[in-house]
């Protein structure tokens, strides 16, 4: 979690750490300097970690404009078969429709 919400769990880690200093006794700006202090040396070493790994940094994705887009031919979606009282029906063909039932027998 810490990876993929990198920046809201610093911001929440700023506020617990603020409240947590001024609990201590400290005044609220001395206890909000005290947590940038925090927040960004944690911020810091993982920059300097990441770059020591190689890791690369995320690209933006550049935004083409909409004319250079290929245009795809539309095919609408298959509309299901339903019956006069929008009960669903099997495909055409399908020679199984209704399910034989044991409890109906069938004319003779």
């Amino acid at each position: 979690m810490f990876s993929e919400h990198f920046y809201p769990a610093l911001g929440i880690l700023f506020v617990v750490a603020t409240f947590f200093l001024t609990a201590f006794g400290f005044s609220l700006y001395e206890s909000g300097i005290i947590g940038l202090w925090i927040v960004g040396s944690i911020f810091f070493i993982r920059q300097v970690v990441r770059f020591v790994k190689g890791e690369p940094a995320p690209k933006k994705e550049e935004k083409k404009p909409l004319a250079s887009m290929p245009s795809k031919k539309y095919t609408p979606p298959a509309l299901p078969r339903v019956s006069k009282d929008f009960r669903p029906m099997p495909p055409k063909g399908d020679k199984r429709y209704p399910p034989p039932s044991p409890f109906i027998k069938p004319p003779k």
